[in-house]
């Protein structure tokens, strides 16, 4: 269930683009501008997205290399490197580069078309055509993850790795470079996290590749916060209040569907692990419920979480845990000796099952909100939003003490045209109540 509400007559100014060039895919000298068509760009990161991506659309004209068109001219079917640059409002640049993934022709007259072109990071590219077949030896995981960034997709972007706690030894197995960070972010834990924290998020954002841990993105320590932002229904003239950066344009409020997140594990999960040497079958069981199932004789300890009120759940209604999962151990899989043949490579029943947990947790509660456009906004930072207490009065000041506070950017989208620019942000935490204060008190 959600609720929509919008200010009345806020529109951010129009966005100075600084170039956007097209390279031929073999002649680095070869270039064309399509900024003189630029209609609209639209640019993505997200938590839960591997690469950065955006789209194009411009007007193609006849004369605009070697009197052809680009698509002809340059010629631009798909592979060329797009460079990008614009300022937002408050003059912070945006700049990358990317790879066109395909041209579209969205539109055609007699002297010019309506091009749409879909762009993706360099990373991307090379990740389906890139195959991971060596062995990693027994190290962090965070050291793993730093070598399948620059030597497998062949990143020069700044690396913002977390350090991990566990270490663990994994063979390439001819799997995509993709595929194995996400594989080594279900199975790291921070350094200091105790055990029972696991999970790490990996993703690109304009400037970074990020490898950081759940618990780490949501603590304001390790990830100061970048905005606080207001949506309140006061006329713009008013003004935003003290301690705020700028208020939001709209705001769109998601409550969690409790029954789905109760399903996918988030407050009870179970895994069952067969370890191949003795033939044994063991149950895992993490809760934020103590005492889930009547006949396990052992206490149960609530897995630790960054949220400080966690969205809990009517422990009545959950009879069993959420979700089981069948895993086989990796006791003696990567060992070279016979003394190592005992020795587990992973605690993959614990581990795995906190992962579960803390994936669905952090998408507990969701904000919607557009504001002016930001460029210094990224996926994964951390904002202070406060909206509007929901009582009869709309116009009043009072904010709302449930979905007010600390949020971090699950995703965010830069909307640029010739007349305004705007970021549309996603904002989630695991938590219910306002923590905090908006001014960094």
């Amino acid at each position: 269930m959600s609720e929509t509400k919008k200010t009345a007559g806020a529109n951010a100014g129009s966005s100075a683009v600084q170039k956007a060039v097209v390279v031929h895919k073999t002649d680095a000298e070869r270039t064309v501008s399509v900024a003189g068509g630029f209609v609209e760009f639209r640019y993505y990161e997200s938590i839960l997205q591997d690469a950065v991506k955006a789209t194009y659309l411009f007007a193609d004209s006849g004369n605009s290399i070697d009197k052809k068109t680009v698509q002809q001219g340059l010629p631009m079917n798909g592979g060329e490197t797009f460079q990008f640059s614009a300022k937002d409002n408050n003059d912070t640049e945006l700049t990358i580069e990317m790879i066109v993934g395909k041209t579209a022709s969205v539109s055609e007259e007699n002297t010019k078309q309506l091009m749409f072109i879909p762009l993706s990071s360099k990373a991307f590219a090379i990740n389906d055509t890139k195959n991971v077949r060596a062995m990693f030896p027994k190290n962090k995981i965070s050291e793993h993850i730093k070598t399948l960034i620059t030597d497998y997709l062949e990143s020069e972007k700044e690396l913002d790795i977390e350090e991990t706690s566990n270490a663990i030894k994994e063979f390439g197995l001819n799997r995509r470079p993709y595929y194995m960070l996400n594989n080594f972010s279900k199975q790291a834990q921070p350094a200091g996290g105790e055990g029972k924290t696991a999970g790490y998020f990996f993703f690109e954002t304009s400037d970074k590749m990020i490898f950081k841990s759940i618990d780490s993105l949501f603590d304001e320590e390790k990830n100061p916060r970048k905005r606080s932002i207001i949506f309140n229904s006061t006329p713009d003239k008013s003004g935003t209040p003290e301690g705020y950066d700028y208020k939001a344009l709209t705001y769109d409020k998601e409550t969690a569907n409790k029954l789905e997140m109760s399903k996918s594990g988030a407050f009870s999960t179970a895994t069952i692990t067969f370890d191949p040497i003795n033939f044994n079958f063991k149950r895992t069981i993490l809760s934020t419920i103590e005492d889930i199932v009547e006949d396990i004789d052992e206490k149960i300890e609530p897995l630790k979480t960054a949220a400080k009120n966690l969205v809990d759940f009517d422990p009545k209604l959950i009879k069993e845990f959420g979700r089981t999962s069948m895993l086989f151990d990796n006791t003696g899989t990567f060992s070279e000796t016979t003394e190592g043949s005992k020795e587990k490579n992973l605690d993959i029943a614990s581990v795995y099952s906190q992962s579960i947990m803390r994936y669905n947790q952090v998408f507990a509660s969701r904000v919607h909100i557009l504001v002016q456009g930001d460029f210094e906004l990224h996926a994964g930072d951390m904002i202070f939003f406060d909206g509007p207490s929901p009582e009869e009065d709309t116009k009043n000041d009072e904010v709302d003490k449930e979905s007010g506070g600390l949020y971090i950017i699950a995703s965010l989208c830069h909307y640029i045209t010739p007349d305004r620019t705007l970021t549309k942000l996603t904002l989630i935490r695991d938590s219910t109540g306002r923590q905090g204060n908006h001014t960094r008190r």
